[in-house]
């Protein structure tokens, strides 16, 4: 008996070279800009002409003395003055490149093949880098520490769970909990180059590839060679080319940012324990943040920095408590629906609030107290190739794009700023 054929049939999955691969419009699908870009653009600039040789913050920091109550035809007070205090300013200088082969930019550019023009989008996305590292350098200091090494590590190139405490280097922020150590993670996004410091002197450069295996507060790293992390490693950004050197990393090369302008003992060279009023205020309470303490640390601006406080800053997780609170607080008529729609608002401030808060940060300060100074145009939200400077690269047929950014922060008055770092979240 003969056998029949089997039914077949054709589908176009078979015929894939008939068709063609389509793609999407390049969606995002990320954050892309941080608020400190925008913020700074609120910030007052400091009236210096910019110099490669030293640049010099004169401050009236110092309380006059010298009244007498004199009896009538008696000696008259003494003849003195107090001097003005000098400090230094450092400009900061920001570099990032991209790079695009002669093939692309005189075969294939404009041809209809691509779905977003390649340099457009590198372009894009180095602006984007350069925003965020623009809104890290807002928080920390002029050291450079991104983090600390939490462990001791065993000796090896490849870390695949680097413990990190201590964001920006202060041992007062929240790294333990949930916030604080999604905190820490966040900071290294994966394929940022770091490098491990201690004792001012550098010990090995590595690649971040990814979160640790333990999860938040841990990162895995491959390091160019084998090293010991050990526990009190300073941890800095190391993006340059070439230079293995402590000098080809980020260490001691950032501004001075909120943490180190309101807790620091030296700022601009001028030091709070020979300066008195070199100082801001800082509120070392826990718990919720709340109106009492609000009050105070805005009368403490006022009375030692002589400034109105209208700047109020506070981590995400610090909002989110407040808001439980208020709502917890409120009481409603029985025709009165319940909304979740709560929003902080603070009579007189400007509230700010960003992903890249410390946890458990509040901070306040008078907008004239926190200057900056752009030397070059701060690069631009998602803008283009037009930004960047570009030069062949030498006998190969490359083309390197290069954008930099020059700027420096000036606290012009500490007392005039006031910060609080343990705080409650939620």
């Amino acid at each position: 008996m003969a056998t029949g054929n089997s039914v077949s049939y054709g589908l176009s999955s078979a015929q894939a070279e008939l068709n063609k691969k389509t793609n999407t419009d390049v969606m995002t699908a990320m954050k892309t800009w941080t608020d400190e870009s925008g913020w700074a653009d609120d910030t007052p600039d400091i009236r210096i002409k910019p110099s490669s040789n030293e640049m010099r913050l004169i401050v009236n920091v110092n309380k006059e003395v010298g009244v007498a109550s004199i009896a009538e035809g008696g000696y008259e007070a003494l003849a003195s003055s107090v001097s003005a205090e000098e400090g230094t300013l450092s400009a900061i200088q920001l570099n990032a490149r991209y790079s695009f082969s002669l093939r692309y930019s005189k075969g294939f550019k404009g041809k209809g093949g691509e779905i977003e023009q390649e340099v457009r989008f590198k372009a894009m996305k180095k602006a984007e880098a350069m925003s965020r590292r623009f809104g890290q350098q807002f928080y920390g200091f002029t050291t450079g520490t991104v983090a600390v090494v939490k462990t001791t590590e065993s000796a090896g190139a490849s870390q695949a769970n680097l413990a990190l405490k201590d964001p920006f280097g202060n041992t007062s922020i929240d790294d333990t909990s949930a916030n604080g150590l999604a905190y820490l993670s966040s900071l290294f996004p994966a394929g940022e180059v770091i490098a491990l410091v201690r004792s001012a002197a550098i010990i090995e450069i590595g690649t971040v590839t990814g979160a640790g295996s333990s999860g938040n507060g841990f990162l895995a790293v491959t390091f160019n060679a084998s090293c010991t992390p050990t526990a009190g490693d300073q941890i800095v950004f190391a993006n340059a080319v070439t230079d293995a050197t402590l000098a080809g990393t980020d260490y001691n090369k950032c501004p001075v940012g909120l943490l180190d302008a309101t807790t620091s003992t030296s700022v601009h060279g001028m030091s709070s324990s020979t300066i008195p009023g070199w100082a801001s205020y800082s509120d070392s309470g826990t718990g919720r943040w709340s109106v009492a303490r609000q009050k105070k640390m805005a009368q403490k601006i006022m009375s030692n920095g002589g400034v109105k406080a209208d700047r109020l800053l506070m981590a995400e997780g610090v909002e989110r408590d407040i808001e439980a609170g208020e709502s917890a607080a409120r009481r409603y008529t029985s025709g009165d629906s319940y909304d979740l729609d709560a929003s902080f608002k603070a009579k007189g401030f400007k509230v700010l609030t960003s992903p890249l808060v410390p946890p458990g940060v509040v901070a306040m300060w008078g907008n004239s107290a926190w200057t900056k100074k752009f030397l070059n145009d701060k690069p631009a939200e998602e803008g283009g190739p037009d930004m960047f400077d570009v030069d062949k690269a030498q006998d190969r047929s490359i083309m390197q794009a290069s954008l930099d950014f020059i700027y420096f922060r000036a606290c012009t008055n500490r007392a005039g700023m006031g910060i609080a770092l343990t705080c409650a979240e939620q």
